[in-house]
């Protein structure tokens, strides 16, 4: 009996003591409402699971470690280019990153692995010096095989070869691929790595970046990870369609230093030598980009707070491609105020997900937006994984980070900013030509969805600030 109440006690404290850290630390309302009933109604079941998918920081120690791992890039940034007519769109990523633009000598369109893996294993056989990759998920598969011999080529001809894998991204194919790593001699970590003993299970706080740097003058940066299923005209069961980036300029150093800023974390350690830049920031440029980091620590909100603020300096187009849109009420109020103003807002979004829990819980919003004339086309399979956002006919925001909590609140990311007219147009191209494919969807549609499919639809919707 009195082990039963034992036993009782604890489970209750366990419950309240989870209800209390949801309300201290979650900075949103309707995240920690939701979790501090999930603990209280559920308590053992509920810690357990907060444990797991709720508690989404980093400590303090970690977070002081990580910022302290890298100098500053002391190179002037421009903060307002002779010639060009940016205000006031650009300045809303310096307020939100405190940095000016970076200058970009070239950037190319790689579209599907089709054409994004021949470039990179170009790129590595030409290496000289350095090759960093960072990936969420590198598949073991035969993709996996080809970057694993091409890299252990280059760290043959004695070439600095770094690889950062998600250890959550890692269990997206097994075996692992870091057994392969380990037995080819390559430079492999691990980040944030799930253990047992002692318990590191986080679900969140996952490094979702894509960042490939080659010789310090060619960066690859986007939404392709490294994997069979990228190759879109391959006979596979769920290819999957995305655009990638190549890079030169001085860009490339803000993604080397993005690159070694998460290096180092993983590692552990203080990194010795100072970095230094290899390429000039030149004061004119037809190209000028920044690199936005977003992630649960210092830079946490920074995506949201710059999509919010370009969507709100839209004059003419607001274009969104995302495989993901489970948008907060602040970019939700963005785009309803942009489509009173008279811009045009269309979002492509795919038929099919690949999440279920996404896919329901975006049905319960359509109804919304259809309301306040935002457009929302759904494209055909294959599963489009693309991500870019487009403002006017100058702005592309693209890189690795989706339209909802996971992405904007949960997860390490990487947005790039750039502003070119030649790129905005081609990328307005390829959205105009996977429009012509695509589905809208209408009023009527949504009024026939049976009533036992909308219920199922709002109770996704509930789990909206975890997925």
């Amino acid at each position: 009996m009195q082990s039963t109440l034992i036993l009782t006690l604890l489970i209750v404290a366990a419950g309240i003591l989870a209800a209390l850290h949801a309300l201290l630390t979650k900075r949103d309302s309707r995240a920690a409402f939701g979790w501090i009933g999930f603990c209280l109604i559920l308590p053992v079941a509920g810690p357990v699971i907060y444990l797991l998918f709720g508690i989404n920081r980093l400590n303090e120690q970690a977070n002081r470690s990580y910022i302290s791992k890298l100098e500053v890039d002391n190179t002037p940034s421009i903060k307002d280019p002779v010639g060009s007519s940016l205000r006031p769109i650009f300045k809303v990523g310096e307020l939100v990153t405190g940095k000016g633009l970076r200058a970009c000598t070239s950037c190319e369109v790689l579209e599907n692995g089709e054409g994004l893996y021949p470039a990179m294993l170009e790129a590595f056989a030409g290496a000289k010096s350095k090759i960093y990759l960072s990936s969420y998920i590198f598949d073991n598969d035969e993709t996996g095989d080809r970057f694993i011999s091409a890299l252990r080529d280059a760290q043959d001809r004695g070439v600095d070869v770094r690889i950062i894998i998600d250890a959550l991204g890692e269990y997206m194919s097994l075996p692992r691929i870091g057994r392969k790593l380990r037995r080819s001699g390559l430079n492999f970590v691990r980040f944030n790595p799930i253990t047992l003993l002692p318990p590191s299970l986080h679900i969140n706080m996952r490094n979702h970046r894509k960042i490939v740097i080659v010789d310090s003058h060619t960066a690859f940066t986007g939404g392709q990870n490294i994997g069979n299923r990228h190759l879109a005209q391959s006979p596979q069961r769920h290819p999957v369609r995305d655009l990638h980036f190549r890079l030169k300029g001085k860009v490339v150093d803000e993604l080397e230093r993005a690159f070694l800023h998460d290096w180092y974390y993983c590692i552990g350690r203080k990194k010795t030598e100072s970095f230094q830049p290899s390429n000039e920031n030149l004061t004119e440029s037809a190209i000028w980009t920044r690199v936005v980091l977003d992630g649960p620590n210092e830079y946490i909100d920074r995506l949201n707070d710059l999509i919010v603020g370009v969507i709100s300096a839209a004059s003419r187009r607001v274009w969104i491609m995302t495989p993901y849109f489970l948008p907060g009420s602040d970019i939700v109020s963005a785009l309803v105020g942009a489509r009173l103003r008279g811009v045009d807002v269309k979002i492509l979004l795919p038929r099919k997900n690949n999440i279920f829990l996404v896919h329901w819980a975006l049905q319960n919003n359509l109804p919304y937006f259809v309301e306040k004339d935002i457009q929302i086309h759904f494209q055909p399979g294959p599963f489009v994984h693309t991500k870019i956002l487009l403002i006017d006919d100058i702005y592309s925001l693209v890189g690795s980070a989706n339209l909802d909590a996971r992405s904007l609140r949960l997860n390490f990311e990487l947005g790039l900013e750039i502003f070119d007219h030649r790129l905005n147009g081609q990328l307005a191209a390829h959205f105009e030509e996977s429009l012509k494919a695509a589905e809208p969807v209408t009023a009527q549609q949504l009024r026939e969805i049976p009533l036992h499919l909308r219920i199922r639809n709002a109770m996704a919707w509930l789990f909206t600030p975890y997925l």
